[in-house]
């Protein structure tokens, strides 16, 4: 058996990552199966966190829920039912508020008001999740 050098093994190290590294890579979030939650429109699924009464006087409940988007996936441009927070927890997104658009990538936080519109669209070639907390009156 010949002795392999540290150049031979860095070489074949380097062979094996590219490799891996060139593997298609599954359009499902790392943090959820493909059939996770419900398709709720095409390339969009919803995923129920839970739900609690709220402790803020303008609120009678919190929804927590998170939308898994497949690359190229579009929620299409709809008014909103409640104030909500979201943030964007794997992936990236682009947002369009009424006129104004914009990106978000992993930990950015953004907020909608009842009544506004918004449409959410992952452009990106990996899957995204958008943690959405909506108050509910």
């Amino acid at each position: 058996m010949e002795k392999i050098d540290r150049r031979s093994a860095l070489g074949l190290g380097a062979a094996v990552f590219a490799t891996v590294a060139a593997l298609p890579r599954s359009a499902t979030a790392a943090m959820y199966g493909e059939d996770a939650g419900a398709e709720i429109v095409p390339g969009i699924r919803l995923v129920e966190l839970g739900t609690r009464d709220s402790m803020i006087s303008a609120y009678k409940s919190i929804v927590m829920l998170d939308l898994i988007f497949a690359p190229g996936a579009v929620f299409p441009e709809d008014t909103m039912e409640h104030d909500m927070v979201c943030q964007c927890i794997e992936g990236e997104l682009q947002i369009k508020q009424g006129a104004m658009e914009f990106p978000v990538k992993p930990g950015d936080v953004y907020s909608c008001g009842k009544g506004t519109t918004e449409q959410a669209t992952n452009a990106g070639s990996e899957a995204a999740v958008m943690r959405v907390i909506e108050m509910h009156a």
